[in-house]
């Protein structure tokens, strides 16, 4: 019985209690996911927000571990390439699409292709992929989603 009245009391103390600000900045998100292997789904561009039309595929890419190879959707077509990487830095070569002609806005895929020659860098923060050129502006944004 002491010890319920010990426990009660400790608790109703502690629920009129006030909270102290912290003292120092919240730290960033946690990565949790992984650069490589990976299916990085493309949710910004520029500032460009994309959306994917439903029963649409999504732009999207891989960073295959196993060969430095990339590869992808870029919209209407299938993407390739390879890539250097050197911790935060990354380089895409090579990198090339198949020539399907399709309806969709051909511009965004000729551009998104063109974007990966500008990148410099690379930054995780929780789910999300950003990709940065030399001066560490965000090109795009990614989404992860894990493959099996």
């Amino acid at each position: 019985m002491r010890l319920q009245l010990i426990v009660g009391g400790v608790l109703a103390l502690s629920a009129c209690a006030n909270e102290v600000a912290p003292t120092t900045p919240a730290t960033a998100i946690r990565s949790t996911a992984e650069l490589l292997n990976t299916h990085w789904k493309l949710v910004q561009f520029g500032d460009q927000v994309i959306s994917t039309p439903a029963g649409a595929r999504e732009i999207n890419f891989v960073l295959q571990s196993e060969n430095q190879q990339v590869a992808g959707f870029s919209g209407c077509n299938r993407m390739m390439g390879s890539y250097v990487l050197d911790g935060a830095k990354i380089r895409f070569e090579q990198m090339a699409g198949t020539l399907m002609a399709c309806v969709p806005d051909l511009e965004l895929e000729r551009e998104f292709l063109a974007m990966f020659a500008l990148v410099a860098r690379w930054e995780i923060s929780g789910e999300s992929l950003r990709l940065l050129d030399s001066q560490g502006k965000t090109l795009a944004t990614f989404e992860s989603r894990y493959m099996n």
